[in-house]
Parts: C-alpha cells; structure tokens; sequence
C-alpha cells in the first residue's frame, strides 16, 4: 500500500494540474482528499496541512466560494496558532504569512472589516520581523492591508502603504516588473475611489500594459487591470473606449466563470453605468438588476457590495421617474453602509444624500 504522505502528494500535484486546466472543481476534490491523507499520515496539526489548506481556500476564493474559502483558512489559521514555537523558520513564516492574509481578504471581501484589520496587520508585523521591511513579503502584506484601507475610507493610509510596496519592489527589481502591477491597479483604483480620475489613469493604465505583456492580454488578471482602467475612463467620461472594454471582457470572462461569478458582476455594473450614462435606460436596468442578483446570492443582502448596487439602480429608477423604487433601493443601501462602513463613509454619505432627494417626493 503506498505511503499516505506520498499520495497526498501526488494527489496535491494532480490538484495544481487541474486547476492550471482550469477545472476548478476538479482541483478542489483533489486538494481535499490530498489533506485528509496528509492529516492521517502526521496528524491533524501537520504544517503541511495547513500549507494544503491555504491552497484549497486560494481555489474556493477563485471559484467565488467565499464562506467555503474563509472555512479552510481557518482551518490553516488553527494549525498554524496551535503548532506555536514548534513551527518556526522561513517555511514556517511563509506558510503563517500566508494563512494569515487569505483569511484577512476573505474577511475583508464579505466586508468584516475589523476582524480582517486585526489579521492583516498580524501578517504585515510578521512579514517585517521575519524578512525585513524591504521584503516582497512585507510589500504583500502592505497591499493587503492598503486594500482593506481602501475600502473603509482610509484613503490616506492606503496610499502610504501602496506607495511603501511599490518604491521597495522597483528598488528590489525594476519599474516594470509584474510585481509592481497589482500596485499600480490598486493606485489607480485608489484615486478613481477618491474622485481623482485623471490622477488614476497613468497607474491604471500601466498595471494593465505591465500584465498584458507578462502573462497576455486574456489572463484573467489582465482582464481584471483592464476593467479597473475603463472604470477610471468611466470618470472621465471617455465611455467609447470603456465599453469596449468591458463588453470585450465580458466575454472571456463568461468563458472563464460561470455566471454568478464576482468578476462578472463587476463587469456588469459597471457596464449598466456606461449604458445609463449613454442614455439606454433600459438595457442599464437590465445590466443592474442582474449584478444586484448576483451579489445578492454572493453576498446577501447586507453586504456593501450589494448596497453599491442597490444605490446605482436606485439613481436610475429616479431618473425614470420611478420614485417609489429609488426611495427604496436609497433606503437599503443607507441602512446597509451605516451598518457595516460607519456614517463617515463616502458610500454612507452618497447614499444619505440619495435618499434625501426622493424622502419626499411622490
């Protein structure tokens, strides 16, 4: 009979063939049995496990299996906080580091932020204390955490920290490296938060050109630059070039997703923007109802994401006279961005102003 460590790896191997494949489903039943070998062959507290484990969350987050994906981080968390001082070393940082920071942007993504916060700078003082401030560790870790600033409205401290990374990984490597493309798209995606669209677009724009030329124009990442760029052209109102962008991408990523896939959404939203700025009413209605769908099933009902959505079809339902919805859709969304972002929040204060101009109305 054969060892089971030694079919956990080959099993684990099959996994990561699987999902190079593309066939996500496939890859997460392989990485599943490959952990339950594993665990039987050196115990439920095995580092390798956890190393498994940050890998089965990194599939389930892929797939859009959010609550899936945060259940293994754990998991990998459990094992890595009980192993303690007997797992040390840069392996032992290494899979810790990324254990951490999976389940912090999941956390972050299902938009628990002060459980997210408290991780993610868990990860971030640990990337520091074992590979130094300069380390492209410490620099992913203050992505990380940059992002979760993004989306709280610490724009201030996003930036520090984005800026920080990316000074350390030019000095590391070169301008152009692809490590610096997810810092610029995150750049660029910082001053299209703020309003600042002609600041973003030099960022957006390169994290784009730098993915592109590394890994080709429809890889999934590329993809994702590319809709960060058009949402930047959004704000400057060149909507030709973003609807060409976005309906170009819709269409790798409906080969690539199904159809309840965050991505898509994403896509999909800001699609039915572009359309209500054109003036098609209708097929924005359309685009927006099937995103608000989408996140509603992702996310629920309380999420932030979905309150955006809620907000965005709220200002076109107004548009159409429709008041009675748009009171609604501005009254969700409010109630939904108090809850989870604060009053002090620029999604809380659009959304209090939405509502104000339909409160009375009729």
């Amino acid at each position: 009979m054969s060892d089971p460590a030694d079919l956990a790896v080959e099993l684990f191997n099959q996994a990561l063939e699987s999902r190079a494949q593309g066939d996500l489903e496939r890859a997460q039943e392989l990485c599943v049995q490959a952990i339950v070998f594993i665990q039987n062959a050196d115990g439920e507290n095995s580092p390798d496990a956890a190393n498994l484990l940050n890998v089965l969350a990194s599939i389930r987050d892929e797939r859009g299996d959010y609550e899936g994906a945060i259940e293994a981080a754990q998991r990998a968390v459990k094992i890595v906080d009980a192993l303690g001082d007997d797992f040390s070393g840069d392996d032992a940082a290494h899979v810790r580091i990324e254990a951490w920071s999976r389940l912090g942007n999941l956390q972050r993504h299902l938009a628990r932020y002060p459980e997210a916060e408290i991780i993610l700078k868990r990860a971030l003082a640990l990337a520091i204390a074992e590979f130094g401030e300069a380390s492209d560790k410490a620099s992913n870790a203050r992505n990380n955490l940059g992002i979760l600033y993004k989306y709280t409205g610490k724009f201030d401290d996003a930036k520090i920290l984005y800026e920080t990374a990316l000074e350390n990984i030019e000095r590391e490597y070169r301008r152009e490296h692809i490590s610096t493309a997810s810092l610029y798209h995150n750049l660029g995606g910082l001053e299209h938060a703020r309003g600042n669209f002609a600041e973003g677009e030099k960022p957006a724009r390169k994290a784009w050109e730098i993915r592109a030329n590394a890994l080709g124009s429809q890889h999934p990442n590329a993809l994702a630059d590319a809709v960060a760029y058009a949402g930047v052209l959004d704000g400057l109102e060149r909507y030709d070039e973003s609807e060409t962008i976005y309906r170009d991408v819709l269409v790798e990523y409906e080969k690539l997703y199904r159809a309840e896939h965050y991505e898509i959404a994403a896509v999909l939203h800001n699609l039915g923007n572009v359309r209500f700025a054109r003036g098609d009413y209708a097929e924005a209605e359309t685009l927006m109802r099937r995103t608000l769908a989408i996140k509603q099933k992702l996310f629920g009902d309380e999420h932030p994401d979905t309150a955006l959505s809620m907000n965005n079809l709220g200002v076109l339902l107004q548009a159409q006279g429709k008041i009675d919805d748009a009171r609604e859709m501005f009254q969700r969304a409010l109630e939904i961005f108090q809850a989870t972002l604060g009053d002090q929040h620029p999604q809380t204060q659009m959304a209090r102003e939405n509502w104000g101009e339909v409160a009375g109305s009729r």
